[in-house]
């Protein structure tokens, strides 16, 4: 393992630790830009360009980063679906919790077995460099989809005087 693979590794964990952590709090709804996932998203748009580079890829890698974005942009999907999402003074909110939980989890099991069968296909002793300059695009996307169907979900809610103090599922 390199030092960027265990860099990257690194910062994964970091923000999937700050991610899962999130879930737990209850913010409102927008309360976090963009930026996050445009960085991450450019990061890992830039890693993947450097080993294309570098080394190219092959069929099987590039059909397996096609099906874990695919799973990451569902699983983004699925969490912010069961993220709570209510109105209180007419600001809308949202609160994650143990089921997104066990979506993150799905998730990381879903990607690594992608990235297994891609291994096993392709011949490969291991992950490829591929599945590891991933890492930042896939977090990228599965985030920013979930913030999307979060903050389309309070668009939804009924305004203020009618607003139903309860929890939108």
């Amino acid at each position: 393992m390199n030092g960027i693979s265990l860099a990257n590794i690194v910062l994964a964990a970091a923000v999937l630790v700050w991610a899962v952590y999130r879930q737990f709090q209850t913010r409102p709804v927008g309360a976090l830009t963009a930026r996050v996932f445009l960085v991450l998203g450019v990061i890992g748009i830039w890693q993947i360009a450097q080993l294309v580079d570098s080394r190219g890829i092959s069929s099987v890698e590039a059909a397996t980063l096609v099906v874990s974005l695919g799973l990451a942009a569902i699983f983004g999907w699925l969490r912010g679906r069961a993220a709570r999402v209510w109105v209180t003074d007419g600001v809308a909110y949202r609160r994650g919790g143990w089921a997104a939980v066990g979506l993150w989890a799905a998730a990381i099991a879903a990607h690594v077995a992608v990235d297994f069968l891609g291994s096993l296909l392709a011949g490969a002793p291991g992950p490829s460099p591929l599945d590891q300059a991933s890492i930042m695009l896939y977090l990228a996307l599965t985030l920013g989809i979930q913030g999307l169907v979060v903050a389309r979900r309070a668009d939804q809610l009924p305004s203020v005087e009618a607003a139903a103090r309860a929890t939108v599922l």
